[in-house]
């Protein structure tokens, strides 16, 4: 798993925003802290009819906690009954070290980047 180095800072609500792409492509932006508290707020409920991939991008992630890798995985598996394959890029170390503890980061192609991710998906 690629991950890119982040420094420390001070904790910020978690946010996702979600954009359509050409190609069949949508992407799920997150940022902020990650934590018990972004339950809600990582619901990725966009219906993924006529997508053919998701992309989550991570480069604004703060703090990457349980609640987010369940949200993350909730989202694998409604994708993977779609047909849909789940991307991620640009993922900080603290989450590509939950993703490595709990064996998840064998679930999910990481990118180093949200261009390159784009990219190879297209």
């Amino acid at each position: 798993m690629t991950y890119q180095e982040q420094q420390p800072s001070t904790w910020r609500p978690g946010s996702c925003t979600c954009e359509s792409l050409a190609d069949g492509l949508l992407v799920y932006r997150l940022s902020g802290d990650l934590d018990v508290g972004s339950g809600e707020t990582l619901a990725f409920d966009k219906p993924l009819d006529g997508f053919r991939a998701v992309v989550v991008d991570l480069a604004d992630a703060g703090f990457f906690g349980s609640t987010a890798l369940n949200a993350l995985l909730r989202l694998r598996l409604d994708a993977e009954q779609a047909g849909i394959a789940v991307h991620l890029s640009t993922v900080p170390r603290i989450a590509a070290r939950v993703f490595e503890v709990t064996g998840a980061d064998t679930l999910f192609p990481a990118h180093p980047d949200l261009g390159a991710a784009v990219q190879a998906l297209r």
